[in-house]
């Protein structure tokens, strides 16, 4: 009786793989705001007159007329007064792009740590670590640039373990029917942080709050750590330890699943791995899809800006419009394949390969368009959109292929992908710059577009041709306890409760 009246006593609350997901998207969204402030605020603090360009560098091409009311137009972002720090073009850079020496290496192991240990855990204290360390980045600058330099190199060393371990809790927390949907509810975070973390640092950097630039760090690092509370408090590992979930869902959710809850971390297959085509042909996906982000986030300004003469910094609407309408557009394809998947109407196959195709044929188009569209901004507005937006229907493509090979070894074979993926972070800025340095041209930059197409064809074909949706047999085989026990309600449960409860 005393059992009875505990479990009636027993708070459980419906839903919550969502208030999982939830978390998971706002520690994203601090993650990227995090990550990205530095890019605006290191405008405000420098001191742009004592470093004023050389006339040689950042040409602007002559083959597009400047429009007459853009006459004057500088390609710097305008700040009411100049910075404290007097770090040359070069120094910059560096400072922008230390994070990415930490940042590569941490991906394996912060798998592998959340595959053992706890994917909660690696993910909070991660990004509550750095939190605190962007709470310091104003006292660092002022102690030396290269102090600076280290704590964003110690920021993506600490970064780096978040999109393995968070990959892997969405394998223990989505049920495969719903897998899409959350999948894109947690990425959602990396938009609306990208999105929220330039104007809102731009804001601050003018504000005069806590002395202008140094309110950019302080208030994107209290909001990190504001997170890491909440996020202890509400979520846990997966499913099957949380205090608050009712019996309904959890069964919902262990019952329409591959991932095998009785093994703790199995030993990672190595050698099956590496001889793995579908893995590489993901890996090759991923790689790809990064050069494209990257050519489109760094390298766009540059383009409208020297290019088509059009201050792309005063148009803030326009920045953040196609990461906007890819997150639409990547929900609603989500939650459409994820019911076709589950009314049996196409295979798991067949929408993964339909979506990543859609993604990465629709972003060549659009870069297509591009070359063609000449000088014309609005046409060039519009593929950049097109290409952007279309995007988003990746997030049911080749994003999600790694938790339907293996759903145990997910960190894992994250971290090794976005290991190899993250170079592009280096790469495409070199190439680009080869190639419009000496000649800043439409004709040198549609060869940049080309060449971001032409990656992009290549790595669908490939995925149309040799990638697998099925759980691989060097992936753990064995059904859940949960379903042995369950082998006569499973399909009553899935009947009986809503996907949204």
């Amino acid at each position: 009786m005393e059992k009875i009246e505990e479990e009636k006593k027993r708070c459980e609350l419906p839903g919550v793989r969502y208030l999982f997901a939830l978390n998971a998207a706002i520690g994203y969204c601090a993650i990227y705001a995090l990550r990205m402030n530095i890019s605006v605020a290191i405008v405000a603090m420098v001191n742009q007159t004592a470093i004023h360009d050389n006339p040689g560098t950042n040409v602007t091409s002559d083959d597009c007329p400047t429009p007459s009311h853009h006459k004057g137009f500088s390609n710097s972002t305008e700040i009411s007064e100049d910075g404290e720090f007097v770090w040359s073009r070069e120094m910059q850079g560096v400072v922008l792009g230390a994070f990415y020496y930490g940042y590569c290496f941490s991906q394996i192991p912060g798998g592998r740590l959340a595959e053992v240990y706890s994917g909660k855990w690696v993910f909070g204290i991660s990004t509550l670590i750095v939190a605190v360390l962007t709470l310091l980045t104003p006292l660092a600058a002022r102690f030396g640039v290269e102090y600076l330099i280290a704590i964003r190199a110690l920021e993506g060393l600490a970064q780096g373990v978040t999109l393995p371990a968070i990959n892997y809790m969405v394998g223990q927390w989505a049920p495969d029917s719903e897998k899409g949907v959350l999948n894109t509810l947690v990425h959602a975070g990396v938009n609306v942080g990208t999105i929220a973390a330039m104007p809102l640092t731009a804001f601050l950097c003018d504000s005069g709050l806590f002395g202008g630039w140094p309110s950019a760090f302080y208030i994107t690092g209290l909001f990190g750590c504001l997170w890491f509370i909440m996020w202890s408090t509400l979520v846990t590992d997966s499913p099957l330890t949380h205090p608050l979930i009712s019996k309904e869902e959890l069964r919902y959710i262990t019952s329409n699943q591959k991932v095998n809850h009785t093994v703790k971390a199995p030993p990672v297959p190595w050698k099956k791995i590496m001889l793995s085509v579908p893995f590489w042909i993901v890996v090759l996906c991923k790689t790809c899809q990064d050069w494209s982000f990257y050519t489109m986030m760094t390298d766009l300004p540059t383009f409208f800006g020297t290019v088509l003469h059009f201050p792309i910094q005063e148009n803030g609407f326009f920045s953040s419009l196609p990461h906007v309408i890819q997150t639409i557009v990547g929900l609603i394809v989500s939650v459409v394949a994820d019911f076709l998947i589950r009314r049996g109407i196409f295979s798991l196959t067949f929408v993964r390969k339909f979506c990543n195709s859609v993604s990465g044929f629709g972003g060549a188009l659009g870069l297509v368009g591009v070359c063609l569209a000449g000088c014309d901004v609005t046409l060039n507005k519009f593929f950049f959109i097109l290409s952007i937006a279309i995007a988003g229907f990746a997030y049911c493509g080749h994003i999600l292929s790694l938790l339907d090979m293996a759903p145990e070894f997910v960190g894992t074979l994250m971290g090794i992908a976005n290991t190899i993926s993250s170079l592009t972070g280096f790469i495409t800025p070199l190439v680009v710059g080869a190639l419009t340095e000496e000649q800043n041209t439409l004709h040198q930059w549609r060869i940049v577009f080309i060449i971001t197409s032409v990656l992009l064809v290549i790595a669908t074909f490939a995925f149309i041709f040799f990638s697998s949706s099925e759980k691989q047999d060097w992936s753990d085989p064995i059904p859940s306890e949960v379903i042995r026990d369950l082998p006569q309600e499973t399909k009553k449960v899935k009947k009986l409760y809503s996907p949204l409860q």
